[in-house]
């Protein structure tokens, strides 16, 4: 595979990362990008440019440094990777086949939501102490305030990369596949009930929380907001009625990447036996 460059095959733009690497950014990433500045695209496409472009920097930045940290700790466990994907639905990082115990994967999965956490936390405090003064809008809390005015816009982008990862740790933390959350959940509860019912239980949890979104999506749609969040439900479905588990695996984590990998996906992020 190419250093860097335009992959007719996968239709992705591919680079690479610590030398060896490969990282492959479909085309379709660019879609949770646009949608949000849909309507405004129609009314103002001067500002929707700038709005879109500086989101697509934050975006890009947050899921990819989510799966960056997955891939360190995983190194750190003495577990290799052979490649990461960002494409429509966030981020995927394939695994070289390699041992750890449940705790091992536990933070491996968990490194990408603490990563969102960490850098949640540098964007709201930049805004309180750089952008907030030089913004027209006064509010006491950063989550209850609306963005500030298009003029602002070291205060909007502050504001954005806050937000972005802010959800993007939540979301990924939800016990659900095919988010961190269901992996880290999983392996905690297999110590306990074991393996096939700890899965089952993350099913159940993930086709609760699938129905759930519903009520966050419809309400936006109607506000003129496209917008897809997980979890899945198929794969959780899937999960809870046990289908597709296998009674013995060399390795737990073996996914549909094939016999050598492990597949985690993230928006930012999210893995799944994923």
């Amino acid at each position: 595979m190419r250093r860097f460059g335009w992959d007719r095959k996968s239709d992705a733009l591919v680079f690479s990362v610590n030398g060896n690497i490969p990282v492959l950014v479909s085309w379709t990433f660019a879609i949770p990008v646009v949608l949000p500045f849909l309507h405004e695209w129609s009314t103002r496409p001067k500002t929707a440019l700038i709005h879109t472009s500086i989101f697509a920097a934050l975006f890009f930045v947050s899921v990819f440094l989510h799966e960056l940290a997955h891939t360190w700790v995983a190194h750190r466990q003495g577990i290799g990777t052979n490649r990461i994907e960002l494409y429509l639905f966030g981020g995927v990082a394939y695994f070289k086949r390699g041992a750890t115990s449940s705790y091992g994967w536990a933070w491996i999965a968990f490194a990408g939501p603490l990563t969102n956490i960490l850098l949640a936390a540098f964007f709201a405090a930049s805004y309180y102490l750089i952008a907030k003064p030089l913004a027209p809008v006064e509010s006491d809390s950063l989550f209850s305030a609306p963005p500030p005015m298009p003029m602002t816009y070291l205060a909007w982008t502050l504001w954005i990369g806050a937000m972005l990862n802010g959800v993007l740790a939540v979301l990924n933390i939800l016990p659900a596949y095919p988010l961190d959350g269901g992996v880290i959940a999983r392996h905690l509860l297999a110590r306990r009930f074991g393996e096939g019912r700890a899965a089952r239980i993350v099913g159940f949890c993930g086709v609760v929380l699938s129905v759930l979104r519903f009520a966050v999506i419809l309400p936006a749609a109607i506000a003129g907001i496209l917008l897809w969040l997980p979890p899945s439900f198929k794969s959780n479905w899937r999960a809870l009625r046990g289908i597709g588990r296998k009674k013995s695996r060399p390795n737990p984590e073996a996914a549909k990447a094939g016999a050598d990998d492990v597949e985690w996906r993230g928006k930012g992020g999210r893995p799944i036996n994923k």
